[in-house]
């Protein structure tokens, strides 16, 4: 398997930054689960 290293920037809107970054943290540990995930991060 390929590793491949995804960066990405999120912009939110100054109303919403608790909202996405509450949303985003709830992704790590089940992104972490997937097959061939090496590292995720916030």
């Amino acid at each position: 398997m390929s590793k491949i290293t995804v960066v990405a920037k999120v912009v939110a809107k100054s109303d919403a930054v608790d909202t996405v970054k509450a949303e985003l943290l709830k992704m790590i540990a089940p992104t972490r689960q997937e097959q061939g995930c090496i590292e995720y991060g916030v």
